[in-house]
């Protein structure tokens, strides 16, 4: 057990140092390689915490046995005490018997109940151990982690020995001998913005006017949403990470290049990267029938708090994050190795609902008056953080959205490096330990053509300064992808009213290789035709 134990330590203190090292800005190199590494930690670390839960509670029962041992050691040091009394009082020699037999099985019957109970215990958790390794190995498993998996396995004591363990481990290997490898190069992206609770509130023209019109066009309900995910996964999609379809390796001259990943998966799977825009909760869309923010909820796992339109709170399942999460739960072969989405913020409200940004702090010189005050800035910064720990703890990549959603493509230099600098400030710096290497262009506008990227392009060059690696800007069609020397670019499809009315009109077919019949999602409670 010992040996096992320590092999198992030093996996999870390597997994944790490589993390570690990532987000304390050690290099994109890093970051982009431990990516994986990252989430096989994850899973170790939610593994041992059930199996330190079972401990906790083998324990209790070890203490409650324990002290029902004491009551009875009690009870019959009383009876020898009462004894005593006796032989005092009546000198028998009976009774003197029957005291020296008690002292002689007094110490031996305790002392062997507390070594049974050691025993018991230390099998019962070692038994219970060993479940939860097979049953965390059977989950990595089903997300493809086939090598992860039987490491896993291979960590149990005893495991060479063990028939059982050797047979689901042969099971294993030859399960991964199957799987194909993707070309990355036909991966499609797609993505939302905040999914809308209320429906019949974000629609309401005479409350929010024009603003009503743009929820229709660019937003997706609960409900589309839901179902687009129950067809992704009957048609066999499985989410990558932009970090599964390439990685940056250094060369021997101290070069960045960028290499294509292998992802295995099985016969007839397809690969497919999600994103979810402006996950910032602005200020505009308060009260319009949206979740307000994400937090942690009593389990350590990211939620959403919302309020309804009769201003009663509610936490729970009301955007992308909590929706896909409990889906992944109960579909893992869904995600390889864990993914989930990317997500990426603005900087100008805030992240993720806190109004973190340094125009809400009182005490900045850029604080800005037509706004309302943050005194809890400071607190609302550090609750940001511990939300976006949980986030990259379950699986999502984090991205940049610009500061001010800039059209980055028709800005001057001038104006994009300024936008830049303050989200890579108040955003990068400030909350996500400077990591970031995403980019998901606002309004999906790049900052070139076609053509590939050379850092002849100053918007490009500054950019991928500052650490981005990965660019991706909108493209409706079913996939477009570059692999650059150092840098991925990545086209991504607008899931949103707009797009499922032209293809519910018939003015457009741009959504027949995702979906059977787009009219089957598309919600009714919906204002038609649907506008851009």
């Amino acid at each position: 057990m010992a040996s096992s134990s320590e092999e198992r330590r030093k996996r999870l203190k390597a997994a944790s140092e490589s993390r570690r090292q990532a987000e304390a800005g050690a290099g994109s190199q890093r970051r982009s390689e431990g990516a994986e590494d990252d989430r096989y930690a994850q899973e170790i670390r939610r593994r041992r915490a059930r199996i330190r839960a079972e401990r906790r509670r083998r324990r209790q029962r070890k203490q409650r046995i324990m002290i029902g041992v004491g009551i009875i050691l009690c009870l019959i040091l009383v009876a020898a005490v009462a004894y005593g009394a006796m032989r005092l009082f009546s000198g028998s020699d009976k009774v003197k018997e029957q005291e020296t037999a008690l002292e002689g099985v007094e110490p031996t019957g305790a002392e062997g109940m507390e070594a049974a109970l050691e025993a018991e215990t230390e099998s019962e958790t070692a038994q219970s151990e060993r479940e939860l390794l097979i049953a965390e190995a059977e989950r990595l498993s089903a997300m493809y982690d086939y090598d992860g998996a039987i490491e896993l396995l291979s960590g149990i004591q005893g495991a060479t020995e063990d028939s059982e363990i050797a047979g689901i481990i042969s099971g294993y290997e030859a399960e991964k001998a199957e799987l194909v490898p993707q070309d990355i190069n036909t991966i499609t992206h797609v993505f939302f913005h905040s999914l809308i609770v209320d429906p019949e509130n974000a629609f309401d023209k005479e409350r929010w006017g024009t603003q009503a019109d743009g929820y229709n066009s660019v937003m997706t309900t609960i409900s589309e949403f839901e179902k687009m995910l129950d067809e992704f996964y009957r048609d066999g999609f499985v989410l990558v990470g932009l970090h599964d379809m390439a990685h940056i390796e250094t060369t021997e001259d101290g070069q960045e290049i960028m290499v294509e990943g292998e992802i295995l998966l099985p016969e007839g799977k397809k690969p497919m990267v999600m994103s979810q825009d402006d996950v910032c909760y602005y200020e505009y869309m308060e009260g319009a029938g949206f979740a307000d923010r994400i937090i942690v909820g009593e389990d350590g796992k990211p939620t959403c708090h919302y309020v309804d339109e009769n201003g009663q709170e509610h936490i729970g399942e009301y955007d992308l994050v909590p929706i896909l999460d409990r889906f992944v739960e109960e579909h893992p072969d869904f995600s390889y190795k864990g993914a989930k989405a990317c997500l990426a913020f603005t900087g100008y409200n805030g992240i993720l609902g806190y109004r973190t940004d340094e125009t809400y702090d009182p005490n900045s010189d850029l604080y800005d008056p037509e706004k309302e005050a943050n005194h809890n800035i400071e607190e609302d910064r550090q609750t940001a953080r511990e939300v976006v720990a949980a986030l990259r703890e379950a699986g999502y990549e984090l991205a940049s959205h610009s500061w001010g959603h800039r059209d980055m493509g028709s800005r001057s230099f001038e104006d994009m490096k300024r936008d830049a600098d303050r989200w890579d400030k108040n955003v990068n710096q400030e909350l996500l330990g400077g990591t970031c290497d995403i980019i998901l262009y606002p309004f999906g506008a790049d900052v070139a053509d076609w053509h590939p990227y050379t850092h002849e392009n100053q918007k490009f060059d500054y950019l991928w300064d500052l650490g981005f690696r990965y660019f991706c800007g909108v493209d409706s069609s079913e996939y477009w992808v570059q692999l650059g020397k150092d840098y991925l670019r990545q086209g991504r499809r607008n899931l949103d009213g707009y797009m499922m009315w032209m293809d519910v009109s018939g003015q457009r077919d741009k959504l027949s290789d995702l979906f059977d019949d787009v009219s089957a999602i598309f919600d009714p409670a919906r204002p038609t035709p649907v506008t851009q």
